[in-house]
């Protein structure tokens, strides 16, 4: 075997081959697998309808990043919160409590990497969860924790 070559496949995904999940309802594509990058990243797509967003959350294991394809994002990382449109990047290290919400009148829609991967596989459990009737907050308590996320109580 050659050294310089790679274990991985090279991978393109078409937008009709992204599978559809629907964590917490909101309207997500997986686009790139954690298991198609060998665990380095995922990459999902979310549609989000103004006013949605998840609460402050944090991921203790992970890396995230946000790119704004369309709409305007009311985005606070840390202790910075902005108001961005289509075009701006997000970076957001492990343990930084961060959150969004669309501000827009229109479905806004972002990219969001996670470093290394497994937001996909956080997502698929919460969506199966959702579609199978057994969505409780204690539930999605012990899958976040499975997966290293929290959400911190506001004071």
């Amino acid at each position: 075997m050659d050294a310089r070559r790679s274990p991985l496949q090279a991978t393109i995904v078409e937008p009709e081959q992204a599978v559809p999940i629907k964590p917490f309802g909101l309207d997500m594509k997986v686009l790139l697998t954690t298991e198609a990058t060998g665990g380095a990243i995922s990459v999902i797509m979310g549609w989000h309808k103004p006013g949605e967003g998840p609460p402050d959350h944090v991921h203790f294991n992970q890396e995230e990043m946000f790119f704004i394809v369309e709409g305007i994002y009311e985005l606070t990382v840390g202790d910075q919160t902005s108001t961005v449109g289509s075009g701006t990047i997000v970076f957001i290290p492990r343990n930084v409590v961060h959150r969004f919400k669309n501000v827009g009148d229109t479905t806004a829609r972002m990219l969001d990497w996670s470093l290394p991967g497994g937001q996909d596989h956080y997502f698929k459990a919460i969506s199966e969860l959702g579609a199978s009737g057994g969505f409780t907050g204690e539930k999605v308590m012990e899958i976040s924790k499975k997966f290293d996320t929290n959400f911190p109580v506001a004071h």
